[in-house]
């Protein structure tokens, strides 16, 4: 007979055979007769060999009274146990989502000059999100991506099918020729690096075109025994690491403009909050924010989720970019975060999604989307935005008008005076919401909400006559 570790977590199907098959006498066709589900789904779910779904939770909370969220804490627990000492070769299981294939990768890399600094945010998205133990990740981007030194380092206590146990150094470039490329920056980081710590450091090398040659190479790159190991990835390969990653795809899709299923990145929200206006609104404008809540989020992530995270603020586009800028660099430890948050504009898409998948965290633009949340908040970081005055809980961070030296310095640091940012400030109350549409020169944002609404309209009406 057999005994169940107790290393390991108890699986919800061996739960629900426990505390109700057995005590009810009851047999598993019996059972799967009454959830109104096949034999052999059911005992698969029983054995451990296939996860719970949301649909099969519900069945057996209305069939059997045993709470849904029960099971699915139960599914957490287990998942999060047994992704320890995983073989460095097991793939999470994500389903299919945006379905992003080799050629467009290759596409994206094709006579585009910002794809050379924007693939070190896209390798860096990948590894934040699918990675484990990560103890370092720095992969200079953008305005950084020329930096001297290697195009990317990784520490990871844990390895991946990607991303390799200990030091990694990477080196990438868009070349068509990939090869030139690879062996040019394999000598140059021969050249850098002492033999001493090459011995424990892995060479990577990753190209976003499709390199026949690459098997040969690292073959080749192999036999000289300069590096710990040596690993090179082309656009195929991307292809299926960017399959194991939600907040990877949503990035991409984001990147090249292609549909979304309505899901954002924060790169995405940061360019659609601050591009509205001449110059573009800076981060500094969300400085003493960040300051005043780091240490709560910092507090609600380091632990299993319990409950949403909410965000009080005046509009869902402030709370969004607010998100976005504290999980940048200026956030501190927060900004590993970035790179795992998924915002979701519409109904429909997170629960595909969460039901296979908890290596993101969730963001909700929208009431119905919040709604999804609820029987994953106990297994995936979830965080939803209301009104600022609408609130029917305590926030967990509440984002007020701005205060004064953090108003005028960001604005002056935009190039208006002192009397323009005086005026700005007695027409906005300091509120971002109304700064933002006062200054846009996009007349969807410049325009309020209720001025267009003719329903919200039409009800302001009597407030005109008030008094009269």
């Amino acid at each position: 007979m057999s005994h169940r570790s107790n290393t390991f977590a108890q699986t919800p199907g061996e739960y629900v055979r426990e505390i109700f098959l057995k005590p009810k006498n009851m047999s598993v066709t019996e059972a799967a007769k009454v959830l109104g589900v096949g034999r052999p789904a059911f005992s698969n779910f029983l054995n451990g060999n296939s996860a719970l779904s949301v649909d099969m939770a519900a069945r057996i909370e209305r069939a059997f009274g045993i709470s849904a969220q029960k099971l699915h804490d139960l599914q957490a627990a287990y998942d999060a146990t047994n992704a320890k000492g995983a073989p460095a070769n097991t793939k999470a299981y994500v389903p299919p989502f945006l379905e992003i294939v080799a050629n467009e990768i290759e596409t994206w890399a094709n006579h585009n000059i910002r794809a050379r600094s924007r693939l070190s945010v896209f390798l860096r998205t990948l590894v934040n999100s699918t990675g484990m133990g990560l103890t370092k990740v720095d992969f200079p981007g953008n305005d950084d991506a020329e930096r001297r030194g290697w195009d990317g380092f990784v520490v990871a206590s844990e390895g991946t099918p990607w991303i390799p146990e200990g030091q990694s150094g990477w080196e990438f470039g868009c070349r068509e020729e990939p090869k030139g490329k690879a062996d040019g920056d394999y000598t140059k980081s021969i050249k850098a690096v002492a033999k001493s710590d090459r011995k424990n450091i892995t060479f990577v090398f990753v190209t976003p075109r499709r390199w026949s040659g690459k098997e040969q190479w690292i073959k080749d790159r192999l036999a000289e025994e300069q590096w710990k190991e040596v690993r090179a990835y082309d656009a195929s390969d991307l292809e299926q690491w960017l399959e194991q990653s939600v907040a990877g795809q949503t990035w991409f899709a984001n990147e090249t403009k292609r549909v979304a299923n309505n899901t954002r990145s924060l790169d995405q929200c940061w360019s659609d909050w601050s591009q509205v206006t001449s110059p573009p609104l800076p981060g500094a404008l969300f400085k003493m924010a960040v300051e005043s809540a780091k240490s709560t989020l910092e507090s609600l992530l380091a632990k299993t989720p319990e409950e949403p995270i909410i965000i009080a603020a005046d509009s869902t586009e402030e709370a969004v970019a607010f998100l976005a800028e504290m999980f940048s660099e200026t956030g501190g430890s927060l900004g590993t975060f970035r790179d795992q948050v998924v915002v979701f504009d519409q109904p429909g898409v997170f629960p595909k999604l969460a039901t296979g998948a908890s290596n993101f965290i969730a963001v909700s633009a929208i009431r119905e989307v919040e709604r999804e949340f609820a029987s994953f908040c106990r297994s995936i970081h979830t965080i939803v935005i209301y009104p600022r005055n609408a609130v029917n809980t305590e926030p967990h961070v509440l984002l007020e008008p701005l205060h004064y030296d953090t108003f005028h310095t960001a604005l002056e640091g935009m190039g208006y005076d002192r009397d323009e940012i005086n005026q700005l400030d007695h027409a906005s109350g300091r509120s971002l919401t109304v700064l933002r549409r006062r200054m846009s020169n996009v007349p969807a944002v410049s325009t309020p909400a209720w001025a267009i609404d003719q329903a919200i309209t039409a009800h302001l009406i009597p407030f005109m006559f008030a008094g009269a």
